[in-house]
């Protein structure tokens, strides 16, 4: 009999009440935090950078970031290096060690992981702090008590800190989210381990806010309350083990599966009870482009996905749920693989097979210009931005990230406005940035030209002229 048996059955003789039972239990199993805390805070840093864009605007962002490796490969929030921020953006990241004078060791960004959750970076020195310990990992459960570790701002010297709460509620969305009470956990993209064995479950996540009444000399007003160093919800491990089992150590580019469908819906009880559907979940589909790999799998507007490879991809009677359970089953894919889907076309069931494929690049990563004499920034064609005017998805041109204000594309009777998208510079056709910015130059380099033409679409598809002066 363990040490932990004898003592129960002790206090079972001795007649002990069993509210000092279970104070008692509690004490016995839960870890020995004032040792295992330091432990996890050593491996929580501090990742850096500034974010500067062609107008020389700027941003500090600071945030935490989890070590992973030896290597010094740190995990940090989606959040904190967001899809639509430039690369080139980036400047001075750094990664801070929070123990002695807190040295800052310069950092490289390595890319994001497939379900966009995190993002890697690598310390470009050694990094003197050790990685995070996620070998004892456990599934968490509703009233669970849990602890997270986080550090502190700047300036409370980055130290560390401690949030220990329930679980309220499961939310299973794109990944399975755990709702605490509020403001109970830790900064966000900090550890969670269970409270009474210390194993990992789970990250933080950046904090959605609590809505509450706030009432007033007789009047109620409805508030959204945010606390920036506590946070109330983390993501499950299982959610993002994948995340971690394959840790890069280069920059890479995910590759997102992607089918080529947008503005899909859940499956309505109303529809469900027109085709006599028995499951709880489905997804009608929306818009389906063409020569995609929906298009040219067969797959079609309105049809009615049931199964994924033979299987139900969810079981929630919630049309949101659904559809954000069907993209969860989609990430698991890689582009490239075949996928059988079970679907409904006018009532009657049907098999079609369509082979993965990987999402547009997004313009945030697509090559830039910025033309200092004339005041334009511009990048390569993206598929949303020729897609959304309803263009040939082979339309060529540049589109116009942002004007300068009081430069040459800003001023006159037809200024260049961000969204446009540019075709022709001076009647020459012009398929990208590096085409754009050739013919740009040598017209500035010209003696006597005294202006710029440029053809653009607007935002509506119309077609115009914009007049640059070059004086």
């Amino acid at each position: 009999m363990n040490y932990y048996a004898r003592f129960m059955r002790i206090l079972a003789v001795t007649g002990v009440p069993l509210g000092i039972w279970a104070v008692c239990a509690s004490a016995m199993a839960a870890p020995r935090l004032p040792t295992l805390i330091p432990e996890i805070a050593r491996s929580i840093v501090i990742v850096q950078y500034t974010a500067e864009n062609e107008f020389h605007k700027t941003n500090k962002v600071s945030g935490q970031g989890l070590v992973l490796n030896k290597r010094g490969v740190v995990l940090v929030s989606s959040d904190l290096i967001p899809q639509d921020i430039p690369l080139a953006y980036i400047h001075h990241l750094i990664i801070r060690v929070a123990a002695g004078d807190m040295p800052k060791i310069p950092a490289q960004y390595l890319g994001r992981t497939v379900d966009g959750l995190f993002c890697y970076v690598r310390a470009l020195k050694p990094l003197a702090a050790p990685p995070l310990n996620i070998s004892a990992t456990a599934k968490p459960y509703l009233a669970q008590r849990v602890f997270s570790v986080g550090r502190l701002g700047k300036d409370q010297a980055y130290a560390a800190f401690v949030g220990v709460n329930r679980i309220k509620a499961m939310i299973p969305l794109v990944h399975t989210l755990l709702a605490t009470e509020s403001f109970g956990l830790t900064d966000a993209n900090s550890p969670v381990f269970a409270y009474r064995t210390g194993k990992f479950v789970g990250i933080t996540v950046p904090n959605p806010g609590d809505g509450m009444i706030l009432t007033l000399l007789g009047r109620s007003v409805p508030v959204t309350l945010r606390d920036n160093q506590q946070v109330g919800m983390f993501v499950a491990y299982r959610s993002f083990a994948d995340d971690l089992a394959h840790i890069p150590t280069h920059r890479f580019v995910v590759k997102i599966p992607w089918l080529g469908t947008l503005d899909s819906t859940g499956l309505r009880p109303a529809v469900r009870k027109l085709y006599n559907i028995k499951q709880p979940s489905g997804l009608m589909v929306g818009q389906v482009i063409p020569s995609m790999p929906a298009a040219r799998g067969g797959l079609k507007s309105r049809d009615i996905i049931l199964t994924v490879n033979g299987r139900p991809f969810a079981h929630t009677p919630v049309p949101v749920l659904m559809v954000q359970r069907f993209e969860h089953v989609m990430q698991t894919f890689k582009p490239g693989e075949i996928i059988k889907f079970g679907i409904l076309r006018n009532g009657k069931p049907k098999i079609i097979t369509i082979k993965v494929g990987s999402a547009p690049i997004p313009p945030s990563r697509l090559p830039r210009y910025y033309d200092r004499k004339i005041g334009l920034v511009v990048h390569d064609l993206a598929f949303i931005d020729t897609y959304s005017r309803k263009l040939p998805l082979t339309q060529k041109g540049v589109y116009v990230v942002l004007v300068h204000n009081g430069k040459p594309a800003s001023l006159g009777t037809t200024p260049v406005q961000p969204g446009y998208i540019i075709t022709r510079v001076d009647n020459h056709r012009i398929a990208n940035v590096v085409a754009f910015k050739k013919l740009v130059t040598k017209a500035e380099n010209t003696p006597g030209k005294s202006e710029l033409v440029f053809e653009v679409i607007k935002g509506n598809g119309r077609t115009a002229a914009c007049h640059v002066s070059l004086n």
